[in-house]
């Protein structure tokens, strides 16, 4: 059991890695990065090699804030399900404001 949970460990590791390097790739969007507030990316495994993961973000000033969501959930999806044996079942974005200064 111990060797399962180190696994997810890793794996949980390499996803959340995967999901904030797509993130960075998506112009207008920004990770929180306030360790007070929660985690940027968390990722939930669930049953049949599929993933759940939850991301925190800032979307900037006079972005369509549905269409940068809808464009970070799909590029984050197809990283992840390119790079590992994963199926996403769900990317969440949470924006948590309107970025000003970007």
């Amino acid at each position: 059991m111990a060797k399962d949970s180190a696994n997810f460990d890793v794996f949980s590791k390499v996803i959340s890695t995967l999901a904030r390097d797509a993130a960075a790739e998506v112009d207008g969007v920004s990770l929180i990065d306030d360790g007070r507030i929660k985690k940027a990316v968390t990722v939930s495994f669930l049953q049949n090699e599929k993933v759940q993961v939850d991301i925190a973000v800032t979307v900037a000033f006079g972005s369509s804030i549905p269409a940068k969501v809808a464009e970070l959930q799909e590029h984050v999806k197809r990283e992840i399900e390119s790079a590992t044996k994963f199926r996403v079942n769900a990317v969440n974005v949470s924006v948590e404001g309107v970025d000003i200064e970007q």
